[in-house]
């Protein structure tokens, strides 16, 4: 099992709650998560050379490369589950993250790193994130996070995706998301800190006294300048890989 080091966040100098908050996809592992469960299950069903994955994935990269919302690219990719039973898909994203954490899950180190020292400092740690819970809570399971806040598929009656959104969490959501959760924990928003490596990140970012940029986005970057926040790498853990989509 990988390993990360542990530096201690700076200290708030008294007792109040801290909140840690972290988007997940390229922030504490580098893949876009629930991309890597559809090539896990395609390649389960038979597609060994990846072809259908490729027929499946690439009118969603051409979108995302046309400069459309996150969340149109994700309404595609949610369509592309309509009439799938959703505990099948959580059973199999199980499966996936096992087989995941057995060859290998690319960690970004740095990010983990400082996810484990709030964890050591006693903050409560909160994922943020527009991906969905089926990819997201085998990892925040195995990385001990307290609250997990992001996208939630439509289901029917019988808990089949619809193939529609029922809660998108991107942009101003995120910012929603980190005002509930200072208000669950009783946190005062300038001792708590944020990481994030998106400019769909940064209304997250700014709502904490301690935001931290992840990689090396030029949006990103350009802000971190601007406003003085500190930058870490994207290092992956050793030995590991970046899934791409």
């Amino acid at each position: 099992m990988t390993t990360f080091s542990t530096p201690t966040p700076p200290a708030t100098g008294h007792s109040r709650p801290v909140v840690a908050f972290f988007d997940a996809d390229e922030t504490l592992i580098a893949m876009k998560s629930p991309f890597s469960l559809l090539r896990y299950r395609l390649r389960r069903q038979g597609d060994v050379t990846g072809a259908a994955y490729e027929r499946m994935v690439e009118p969603l990269r051409r979108l995302a490369s046309m400069g459309v919302t996150p969340v149109e690219v994700v309404s595609k990719f949610y369509e592309l589950h309509a009439g799938t039973p959703w505990d099948h898909v959580l059973a199999e994203a199980r499966a996936w993250y096992a087989e995941l954490r057995e060859h290998g899950a690319p960690f970004i180190e740095p990010t983990v790193a400082r996810l484990r020292g709030h964890q050591q400092a006693g903050h409560h740690t909160v994922v943020i994130s527009g991906s969905w819970p089926a990819t997201l809570l085998p990892i925040t399971d195995d990385l001990g996070i307290d609250l997990v806040l992001c996208s939630e598929p439509e289901l029917d009656e019988s808990r089949r995706m619809t193939g529609a959104i029922r809660h998108a969490m991107f942009g101003p959501a995120k910012a929603d998301a980190v005002r509930e959760a200072l208000e669950k924990f009783g946190a005062d928003p300038a001792d708590c800190h944020a990481y994030g490596d998106d400019p769909g990140d940064l209304t997250m970012l700014g709502l904490v006294g301690h935001p931290t940029v992840v990689g090396a986005n030029p949006t990103m970057l350009a802000h971190a300048a601007e406003r003085g926040w500190p930058v870490i790498p994207a290092t992956l853990a050793s030995g590991t890989q970046r899934q791409p989509v």
